[in-house]
């Protein structure tokens, strides 16, 4: 390349001299616009012919110059006796050599990018920035997205996204001098639901039609592409389905009471519109009504871009018409008399509740009084305190509501196996820290088998009254919950004079373990493979786990289940992690930390704020789709093997990352569709977030479909994701 097409060597400074002669610069780029150029911190003029561009110099001895190159001289080196080499004066990285946006959502996006190939200086985050450019949204002003990813990644996901925008994706580096050049590009993400219509007013009724009137909808997340009249038979009402409606002819063909009877361009849309006109819109014939059948009326909203549709219908309308006569909308909203039974059904609705609550608990409350105080087997020692249903919320397990007041001590009573002092085999063995005592190793006979047991000792008799009132909180807690697969489950009590021993069920190792344990290139002495024939060959595979991947996503499917279970039963868990599901027989997940069931080991307080929802960092409540987020969290460490989430940020700056859009970066052996779930679990809108029901469906699905969503298979480059166990502790 000449030089003067490019390079302009009196708009640097020369740095250093090189020999004349077959010198070899670094990365040469011979081809490179003016703009590429300004991306490179050295030019290189060989023999001041030929211009070249890189990130760094050095490779080559020093030549003698008879012209010094000084700062301040802007001259180049003898041509005739050398090479020269200037300072462009560009300090940070050049832009990312590639980017490429897929797999859009209505809510986010997939990116990957490679390395700058000019690397001018060491940076340490890739600087990620949505801006919206076109949109449906009208309300509010979409701000610029940010996300903040560790030099390492190269491809993530772009969560919290608005539906049906057009948004220009940047990716740049970031160094201690500055924010790099960005490669962008344009993506549209995909449409959302439209927003519900209003239900079409009945103006009037004539044989055969009736007129109604139709108000135009407002749609934030896509386009306004056509209105849809929808008539449904009274008959049909029950069995009516959306997602199955159809023509008229079609609907008639197939015997469906419900039918499209006019599709209408949004510019065409007028007040009124006559249903049972006979006229035909957008090749929906819109037949005259039966004169002797009920109907409903409702509207639909469609909106369609990038071949994608989405149809939102309003509910049918209250009022049961009969086509065939003729007679005006009767109004009743300024009835007097309907007015009148309105209130008297509310009085009398309010003292039968009154009457019912009464009846219910009088007999409860003398029946306290009458307690037979010869009843020792769970009889606690000291005054016995009634627990008010506020009166503790438990700091793992916050119970959501309380229906009404309820006297724990009786439910122990009456629901709580009390072990014979000679089934119960206590050793000397120290768990960890309970909230209320020592958490011992034990076992328990059942069905003439022992049983590991975690044992709770709790010296009820030196508890406060709060004390007392929160422990008997934590254990109905735990009775509350009853038994399932997926939670660990309270075995029973057993009293001595001075203490209260609480048996819940125990297995030693945590998913923690387990997956630490399962690192194979780590732990094993030889390499792990496995066989696998291919068109009658058969050649050897080494994997970085000694797992099957579908036994860590049906645990990821059993924790969700555990989970769903506590949302059921109004429960939420704020500690949601891998450390707190222990695996009963190394196959089974059951989620612990239940009430009072919650426990550490001795000298250990783990820190649960890499686990924690972005709306908890804002002081916001905790929910069950705060659980959700943390759910997240443990699908990511399982597919990580046990690797610390956010292991390369401090824990003092996980909350403010967090809060600028920083998620989890996608690991290597995960594919989209897994990613793509974790994602939905990270969503800002909490209403946008799966629930666990809709999580386990999922995960059980890509269990059966023949994708591979999860290889733990070895690749060039491998490394483990790191596990760094202080950062998950809280520092004393």
């Amino acid at each position: 390349m000449v030089l003067s097409s490019v390079c302009d060597a009196t708009s640097y400074r020369c740095i250093a001299c090189h020999p004349r002669g077959p010198v070899q610069p670094p990365p040469t780029h011979t081809s490179l616009t003016t703009q590429q150029v300004y991306d490179y911190r050295y030019a290189f003029f060989k023999n001041a012919q030929a211009c070249y561009c890189g990130g760094s110099y050095g490779r080559h001895r020093p030549a003698e110059c008879p012209k010094l190159c000084k700062a301040t001289d802007s001259t180049s080196c003898e041509e005739s006796v050398s090479n020269a080499v200037l300072d462009t004066g560009w300090m940070v990285p050049g832009p990312p050599a590639s980017l490429e946006l897929y797999n859009a959502t209505d809510t986010s996006v997939q990116a990957v990018w490679t390395h700058p190939v000019a690397l001018n200086d060491v940076f340490s985050d890739y600087i990620v920035v949505a801006n919206a450019i076109n949109t449906f949204c009208t309300t509010n002003q979409l701000e610029p997205r940010q996300w903040v990813f560790p030099n390492s990644t190269l491809k993530a996901g772009l969560p919290d996204l608005h539906p049906g925008t057009q948004y220009n994706i940047s990716v740049a580096t970031y160094s201690q001098h500055a924010i790099g050049v960005n490669i962008s590009d344009t993506i549209w993400t995909e449409i959302g639901e439209p927003e519900e219509p209003e239900v079409p007013t009945i103006i009037k009724r004539d044989k055969g039609q009736v007129v109604i009137e139709l108000s135009r909808a407002v749609n934030e997340n896509g386009p306004i592409t056509a209105y849809r009249v929808v008539v449904v038979s009274d008959v049909g009402r029950s069995a009516f389905r959306k997602d199955m409606l159809k023509s008229f002819q079609e609907a008639e063909s197939e015997g469906l009471p419900y039918y499209i009877a006019a599709e209408l361009d949004p510019q065409d849309l007028k007040d009124e519109f006559v249903v049972g006109d006979g006229h035909v819109y957008r090749n929906y014939y819109n037949p005259p009504l039966p004169p002797d059948n009920n109907i409903h009326v409702t509207l639909g909203v469609v909106s369609s871009l990038n071949n994608v549709t989405k149809v939102t219908y309003a509910g049918l309308d209250p009022l049961v018409l009969n086509a065939g006569t003729n007679r005006p909308v009767p109004d009743i909203g300024g009835s007097g008399l309907v007015i009148g039974l309105s209130v008297a059904i509310g009085v009398f609705g309010f003292l039968l509740l009154l009457s019912v609550v009464a009846y219910f608990m009088l007999p409860r409350h003398l029946g306290r009084r009458r307690q037979n105080s010869d009843h020792q087997e769970l009889s606690l020692q000291g005054p016995m305190i009634e627990v008010e249903p506020n009166g503790y919320i438990h700091n793992g397990f916050i119970p959501e509501e309380e229906d009404v007041r309820v006297n724990h001590y009786e439910n122990l009573k009456q629901q709580v196996w009390n072990i014979p002092r000679n089934f119960l085999d206590v050793k000397s063995e120290v768990l960890g820290c309970g909230k209320y005592g020592n958490v011992m190793r034990g076992t328990v006979q059942q069905r003439g088998f022992p049983v590991p047991v975690a044992v709770h000792t709790i010296a009820d008799g030196e508890l406060p009254p709060a004390g007392k009132r929160s422990m008997l909180q934590d254990l109905g807690v735990l009775i509350r919950l009853g038994t399932h697969a997926n939670i660990i489950s309270l075995v029973g009590t057993y009293e001595s004079p001075d203490t209260l021993f609480v048996v819940v069920e125990h297995h030693p190792a945590s998913l923690k373990d387990v997956l630490i344990e399962s690192r194979c290139l780590e732990h094993c002495a030889t390499p792990f493979s496995v066989q696998v024939s291919v068109s009658d060959t058969s050649r050897s595979r080494q994997r970085i786990c000694s797992l099957a991947e579908s036994q860590v996503l049906e645990a990821a499917v059993g924790i969700a289940r555990g989970m769903d279970y506590l949302t059921s039963k109004k429960i939420t868990h704020t500690q949601l992690a891998a450390r707190n599901v222990l695996m009963a027989d190394g196959i089974v997940p059951k989620v612990t930390g239940c009430g009072i069931a919650r426990y550490n080991k001795c000298r250990e307080n783990p820190d649960y704020t890499r686990w924690t929802a972005n709306e908890i960092f804002r002081g916001r409540p905790h929910v069950s789709k705060s659980d959700v987020w943390s759910f997240g969290c443990v699908l990511w460490e399982i597919c990580a093997l046990g690797g610390t989430p956010y292991a390369d940020v401090a824990t003092s700056e996980v909350g403010s990352r967090v809060m600028r859009g920083q998620r989890l970066s996608q690991v290597h052996c995960v594919d989209d569709d897994l990613y793509q779930l974790m994602l939905q679990c990270w969503q800002l809108d909490l209403d946008e977030r799966p629930t666990f029901c809709e999580i386990a469906h999922i995960l059980e699905n890509m269990l059966e479909d023949s994708t591979i969503h999860l290889n733990f298979e070895m690749y060039a480059g491998f490394h483990y994701e790191q596990y760094i166990p202080a950062l998950e502790l809280t520092q004393s």
